[in-house]
């Protein structure tokens, strides 16, 4: 006969929850509050990497937008062009390697760079413009067009048979080789 035990549920335990740093290190804090089987579950999770503790993850003020981009000269200018600035505020504390100044946040190949949120939706608006222009919605490509109005002028739309099966044997090649030699 079985025995009967006790069963901790631990809710998303399959589920993968990628965090930052500053909520790591919250959670942490809150260690001593939790009760045996809340810690044991917490614990749990960590150990099966549910809970993955992210360098990249910057935790960032409403309004600010950043993203981590490729350090070489021609990629931090492009960024600078579009209205970014090099971080010296929100992931310095991240940075795995130095520039020399300790200023900029880096990790390997990549630095942290921010802009204002404003201007990051115009960015993006001005990205989906262009990629709609570039991939028109059905009904407005080139073809389309000229066959819609073909057919409102009436045209009766051509019929192709694309699929025709017929058979020869050496006696028919034989003779449309002569046929055509002869003409």
């Amino acid at each position: 006969m079985p025995e009967e035990r006790n069963v901790l549920h631990v809710h998303k335990m399959r589920a993968t929850e990628t965090i930052g740093l500053t909520k790591a290190r919250e959670i942490a804090e809150n260690q001593e509050e939790l009760t045996e089987a809340e810690l044991e579950a917490r614990l749990t999770k960590v150990l099966e990497r549910g809970i993955i503790v992210d360098r990249t993850t910057i935790d960032l003020p409403e309004g600010v937008y950043g993203e981590w981009v490729s350090d070489e000269a021609a990629e931090v200018s492009r960024m600078q062009l579009l209205g970014f600035e090099l971080d010296k505020k929100y992931a310095v504390d991240r940075s795995t390697h130095s520039d020399g100044t300790g200023e900029t946040a880096k990790i390997g190949d990549v630095v942290f760079m921010t802009c204002p949120e404003r201007t990051h939706q115009m960015i993006e608006k001005v990205k989906k413009i262009r990629y709609d222009k570039a991939n028109p919605k059905s009904g407005s490509q080139k073809e389309e067009k000229y066959f819609k109005q073909l057919m409102e002028k009436g045209t009766p739309i051509p019929v192709i048979d694309e699929s025709v099966a017929s058979q020869a044997n050496e006696v028919d090649i034989l003779a449309a080789l002569e046929a055509n030699q002869q003409e």
